[in-house]
């Protein structure tokens, strides 16, 4: 049985070791700053005005690990990136950090940092939950660091007169514990607001999925790494599945709010952010036409793929065939992509793999059509994420560039050609 987390008297004479941080902090998949980066600077571009936009421009981004983006905090800048930065995962507010590798000091640490913090992220009331994601610079039990934290968060707030709740199914706000080494090379926890309150992956347009579905910010960051520009080039997805790929490609086009289905994020109850959630929000780039072709072979899977379309209020840029993609030609696509202003496109596609095709032989065959089929596009680029080590082989060309991709359980690469 764990032991009980610390609660040491206020009289304690440990020293405080923590710091005071105010960062916003964009986490996506392994390797992604650079891409979150770009997309957070072309969103930036065309949201924010004076004061904002120079201070955004003026600031020069830090890598925090393999996924990691921080810039100083700013309500507006994390405002944007709440509600239309889809190839992050998570977007926190980092508060606190503490180098403490254990609980004692570390709970002085937050319960101080707490009880003297005015900055509005807090209120009296309020229904708070504590995660822990790898907690390795205190040497604790997860479980442990989770209640130091929670205990020093409760306790800081009653010194300033509030009560907490903690509420781990029904939170107003969600806290993470996160270690990382800083520059300097000395561990951290960081404790953090999580501003959505959820994964950013759960946009709500994709209630069921077909085999193996794509994570949503992980179908952004494919889009990314294919440089699509929809105002010049038209997007193929021959074999779409439940659509996201479709969906995130016409979507970040036009930079559409990332909630659908009426979901909402923590940061609108926050005190700080609660005023910037009050107006409607529009699409970024709305005069933006993108044209997407999404196709999918399996009848169930394609109304799967048309309600994700329909829910993420795509359709109009979208167009749905359900059938083999071997029987569409490519050349007429290029045609109507061309009659509507376009000088090019990208094939972008998640392909069955062998565990889902149920042997090399069909895998194989299904890569080699691809590929012919992909050769009706001269001109083109086209963008793949498989798992299958022969995939290059099969396809019959040399990619562009490599990059491996962490799928849900599985490593996958994403391949890139130029047709």
């Amino acid at each position: 049985m764990a032991a009980p987390s610390p609660r040491p008297p206020r009289a304690s004479t440990i020293p405080p070791a923590g710091t005071r941080v105010d960062r916003l902090r964009l986490l996506g998949v392994q390797g992604s700053s650079k891409v979150m980066a770009g997309e957070l600077s072309r969103l930036a571009g065309r949201a924010l005005e004076g004061d904002a936009l120079a201070r955004f421009r003026a600031a020069t981004p830090a890598k925090l690990g393999a996924g990691g983006l921080a810039y100083p905090f700013d309500a507006e800048l994390a405002t944007i990136a709440l509600l239309y930065h889809r190839t992050s995962a998570r977007v926190l507010w980092d508060l606190y950090e503490s180098d403490a590798t254990r609980l004692e000091p570390l709970y002085e640490n937050l319960v101080e940092a707490v009880a003297a913090d005015d900055r509005p992220w807090l209120w009296d009331g309020a229904r708070i939950s504590v995660l822990a994601f790898a907690p390795r610079s205190v040497a604790a039990g997860e479980r442990q660091v989770v209640g130091t934290v929670k205990n020093a968060i409760v306790d800081g707030a009653a010194r300033r007169g509030w009560t907490l709740t903690v509420s781990p199914d029904r939170p107003d706000l969600t806290i993470h514990a996160r270690s990382h080494v800083d520059p300097k090379g000395t561990p951290q926890l960081t404790i953090s607001v999580d501003l959505a309150g959820r994964p950013k992956h759960e946009r709500g347009y994709r209630t069921r999925a077909g085999q193996a579905p794509l994570r949503e910010d992980v179908a952004a960051y494919l889009v990314m790494l294919t440089r699509h520009d929809a105002r010049r080039e038209a997007l193929i997805d021959p074999c779409a599945g439940s659509g996201t790929l479709a969906v995130e490609a016409a979507s970040m086009a036009r930079a559409r709010v990332a909630w659908y289905s009426g979901r909402r994020v923590a940061a609108e109850r926050l005190p700080a952010l609660a005023s910037h959630f009050q107006a409607p929000r529009r699409p970024l780039f709305g005069d933006t036409r993108p044209l997407v072709y999404a196709n999918e072979l399996d009848p169930e899977v394609c109304r799967l793929l048309e309600r994700s379309v329909e829910t993420a209020g795509v359709g109009p840029d979208v167009r749905i065939s359900c059938g083999d993609f071997r029987e569409i030609d490519p050349r007429e696509l290029r045609r109507q992509a061309e009659a509507a202003g376009l000088s090019g496109g990208v094939v972008l596609c998640n392909p069955p793999w062998g565990e889902r095709m149920g042997g090399d032989r069909s895998v194989a065959q299904l890569y080699r059509d691809l590929s012919r089929w992909c050769r009706e596009l001269p001109g083109w680029r086209a963008g793949f994420l498989v798992a299958h080590p022969e995939f290059a082989r099969w396809f019959g060309a040399r990619p562009r560039s490599t990059r491996p991709v962490m799928s849900g359980p599985l490593r996958a690469t994403f391949y890139t050609f130029d047709l």
